[in-house]
This record gives structure tokens, C-alpha cells and sequence, in this order.
């Protein structure tokens, strides 16, 4: 029996018995950690890169096989390590004493930090400490410990599949953006599991309180200045689709009600879940643009979702990952306004990536661009784009 192993580890047997054989694998410092993912499927490219070579004799026969094992050979850090906060954001203007971070896990560690910072042990915590100077874009600070960037690993366990890993770097990004946060807005968060935009307003600094299905049946939803929906809230909260008409009372009597991405089948009647009618287009190919960093025309450079507490330039719209948006509004009342026109090469302009309609005393703002995907990549622009969208009617 010979064990086959990645190169570079190396195998010594340690016990040899009848019908067992037991080896020590030593697994070099520098191999690289067995990725999430495989490259590949291949139903007949076994069960990773580890397993047993068997020769023998039966008779005057020679018999050799390869056989994998049950478990997928994986390679994984010593230790897990997790941050808190994983991701942090600081606004130009603002005085910052450091960014306190909580670190949980491997021991000992040290940090590698772009010039400029500063991070030491306070307590039990870190403190990371940003230059002096203002430095606009995203800072990644890596802890190190068993001499190599530290990963968190995540165990995986359902009934349908086997117990695995799940292997991120351990990093605390910083994001650092001249963003203004519109005065006196008090937001709603309706989310729908989906995405992190709540998340991302706090981070933002936004007064924003989560409402649950007793503050859509009957809570005073004329506390908020504005009430932000998730991305396929609809479709997956029955309270939310319940509370269609205290929402638009909620408009006409002033509120700002904002809807995010949301596709049709996601409970979404053009006619009764909007305050004015509005379609979403079908099917997504038609109603999307893929490419990120397809140009943006602002149609009305004046509206205030546009110039107000930040006025959105050709900068906000770079470094988009992914793609512009999709399941853009396809047709809708004549109150809305369209405020973008966007699309791939070689195709006609869409309009309905972000449409708004004053309403009564208030606004609906129907969002199709993917500005949840954009805020978790920590884009500029997005915050800044979603610091006005939030703004009180």
C-alpha cells in the first residue's frame, strides 16, 4: 500500500497489521488550503487529490488499484479566527479615535496594515488606528497567526450532504468615503433575509429600525420619515404583502417609501403593491444591463434623489462589480420620473433602473440596480447613491 498524496506532503507508516495500515501524513507549511469550491466536475476524477495506491499478487497475477477515500482529503488552518466588525466605514470629516475590533479565535497574532495604520492591543480588543490624512477607498488589514494570513473556517452540516469546511480570509476591511446622511431621516427596514442593506445603513451611521409584523399590522408607521423594502420582501414576508395599504397611506400622508429590487414573481402586482401602477419586466434578459461598467446618463441632473445630501457624479459609478441592475420597471404611471438611462453595447437605453413618483405628500422610489450587491463590495458610490434615496419625502 503506497498513500497518494498532493507533492510535497510526505507519509510515514506507523503501524502495519492485518488488514491495517496506519500513516502519519505531514502536510508541508506553505501548501495552500483546499479551495471551497473545485475547479472542475468530473464523475470520474475521484474523490480528491488524497488516496491509496493497492498492489498484490493473486497467483502468478499482479492486481493494482487506486482508491479514494470517503472523505475528500482538505487542508485547512490550524486555527479558525473571526473579527467583529469584519467590515467598518469612515466618513470623510469625521474625527475617529480608531476602530475597536474584537478577535476571536487563533492566538498569537500580529498584523499586516497598508502604510498609515496603526493597530495595537487594547484590553482584550484591537484598536485600529486609520493615517492622519484622509484617504478615500477600501483599506484591507490582515491578521497573521501560524506565520500566514489568518482564515475563518465554518462548518457546513446538513442532512442531504456531509459535514465540510468553509474557508474565508480572516480581514478587516475599512472603507473610507466622503458621504453627507440626509438630515432627519428615520428610516423602516423591511428586509426579506436577502440582502444587508439594514446592515449597511447602520454602518452608514442612519437612524434605522427593523419593523416585524406587528409594526406593518398596526404600528405608527408615520415615526419614520422613510420606509426602506428589501430585495424580494414581497415575496417572502406575507405581513409585508398584507400591509400594502397602510404603506401607501404611508405615502400620501408623506412618508418616502422605497422598494428595492424585486422580481415579478415575487408577489408583486403591478397593480395593488406599488402606490401608482408599475410593471417589472420580464424576462431579465430584456430588462437588464450586465455589463458594470456601462455608462449612466442622468436624466434629470437636478432632481433631489440626484444632488442632495450628495450630488452623484461620474465617480459614483465606478468600480461596479457584477452588473448595472436588472428586472428594471418596464411600464408604470405617469407620476414616475425616470432619473437614469442606462444599457449594454449595441442595445437601446433603459430608463426604469430608478424611477420616482411624488405621491400625495410623499414619494415611492423603485430601485432595479443591484445597489445591495454593490454596498457588500463596499462602492463608493453606492453609499453615496443610497444616502439620498433614503432621504425624507
Amino acid at each position: 500500500m503506497t498513500p497518494r498524496l498532493p507533492e510535497g506532503f510526505d507519509a510515514i507508516s506507523t503501524h502495519e497489521g492485518l488488514g491495517h495500515v496506519q500513516f502519519d501524513v505531514a502536510i508541508p507549511a506553505s501548501a495552500a488550503h483546499t479551495g471551497n469550491y473545485p475547479e472542475s466536475y468530473d464523475s470520474l476524477g475521484g474523490n480528491g487529490e488524497g488516496g491509496v495506491h493497492l498492489s498484490g499478487k493473486v497467483g502468478t497475477r499482479r492486481i493494482e488499484v487506486d482508491l479514494d477515500p470517503e472523505e475528500p482529503l482538505r487542508i485547512g488552518p490550524p486555527q479558525s479566527l473571526s473579527l467583529e466588525p469584519a467590515v467598518a466605514l469612515i466618513k470623510a470629516g469625521e474625527p475617529t479615535g480608531g476602530i475597536r475590533v474584537r478577535v476571536a479565535g487563533a492566538e498569537p497574532i500580529t498584523w499586516q496594515v497598508p502604510e498609515g495604520w496603526i493597530v495595537r492591543k487594547d484590553g482584550s480588543d484591537w484598536v485600529a488606528a486609520p493615517p492622519r490624512e484622509f484617504r478615500p477607498g477600501v483599506a484591507t488589514l490582515v491578521p497573521v497567526a501560524d506565520d500566514r494570513p489568518a482564515s475563518s473556517v465554518q462548518t457546513i452540516s446538513y442532512p442531504h450532504i456531509r459535514p465540510t469546511s468553509y474557508i474565508v480570509p480572516a480581514e478587516l476591511k475599512v472603507l473610507s468615503l466622503d458621504v453627507a446622511l440626509p438630515a432627519g431621516a428615520r428610516i423602516g427596514y423591511v428586509g426579506g433575509g436577502s440582502d444587508n442593506v439594514g446592515i449597511q445603513m447602520r454602518r452608514l451611521g442612519l437612524d434605522v429600525t427593523d419593523l416585524g409584523e406587528a409594526d406593518l399590522k398596526a404600528g405608527a408607521l408615520s415615526t419614520f420619515t422613510t420606509i426602506v423594502v428589501g430585495i424580494f420582501a414581497f415575496g417572502l414576508r406575507r405581513d409585508l404583502q398584507a400591509a400594502t395599504v397602510r404603506l401607501h397611506r404611508f405615502v400620501e400622508d408623506g412618508g418616502h417609501l422605497v422598494t428595492l429590487y424585486h422580481r415579478p414573481t415575487d408577489a408583486w402586482d403591478p397593480a395593488s403593491t406599488p402606490p401608482r401602477r408599475l410593471a417589472i419586466g420580464s424576462p431579465s434578459l430584456r430588462w437588464r444591463v450586465t455589463d458594470p461598467a456601462a455608462p449612466v446618463t442622468v436624466l434629470r441632473p437636478d432632481h433631489p434623489l440626484m444632488i442632495s445630501p450628495n450630488r452623484i457624479d461620474a465617480d459614483d459609478w465606478q468600480g461596479w462589480d457584477k452588473e448595472r441592475g436588472l428586472y428594471f420597471a418596464s411600464e408604470y404611471d405617469a407620476a414616475y420620473e425616470e432619473l437614469l438611462a442606462l444599457n449594454d453595447p449595441g442595445e437601446s437605453p433603459l430608463k426604469g433602473s430608478l424611477i420616482s413618483a411624488r405621491i400625495g405628500r410623499g414619494r415611492h422610489t423603485h430601485v432595479s440596480l443591484v445597489l445591495h450587491h454593490q454596498l457588500d463590495k463596499l462602492v463608493p458610490g453606492a453609499f453615496r447613491l443610497l444616502a439620498n434615496i433614503v432621504q425624507p419625502a
